[in-house]
């Protein structure tokens, strides 16, 4: 099964746009296809972003939480990373590596010019959702 990083960008997409392919990302997160993990990190920006540039209410902000912890694994990373400088990208970074994941699905070109970090792909949503598609139909 594969192992993903959602980058909180995408988390906040497709908990507010049902129709996209962030949207899509976490249905298959939630049936099961793909496990996804996280950190206290991820899921602390993702409450902010929520908060501040959606103006959820807390709770609405408490209801995706509890979805989001049910159906993501959390990990703790022990690695400090100082590689992008828009520091919260960091965060995913670590978190990947800590999950031993197979890719990290963001939106942000910081994350996604890199492509590859220690292995690990980095694709934006589309590009998952074909991957994905393509591992399907063989």
């Amino acid at each position: 099964m594969l192992k993903v990083v959602l980058d909180t960008n995408v988390i906040v997409s497709g908990l507010n746009f049902q129709t996209s392919n962030p949207a899509k990302i976490l249905i298959l997160v939630a049936s099961g296809e793909v496990v996804n993990f996280t950190s206290r990190h991820i899921l602390k920006e993702t409450r902010h972003i929520l908060v501040k540039k959606f103006s959820w209410t807390p709770g609405e902000v408490e209801a995706a939480e509890v979805w989001l912890t049910t159906f993501f694994q959390s990990v703790n990373p022990q690695s400090h990373i100082s590689v992008i400088a828009d520091d919260p990208d960091n965060r995913i970074l670590e978190c990947a590596l800590e999950a031993q994941a197979d890719f990290i699905i963001s939106g942000d070109h910081h994350l996604t010019d890199l492509e590859n970090y220690q292995g690990i792909k980095i694709v934006n949503p589309a590009n998952f959702l074909a991957l994905i598609a393509n591992v399907n139909e063989r």
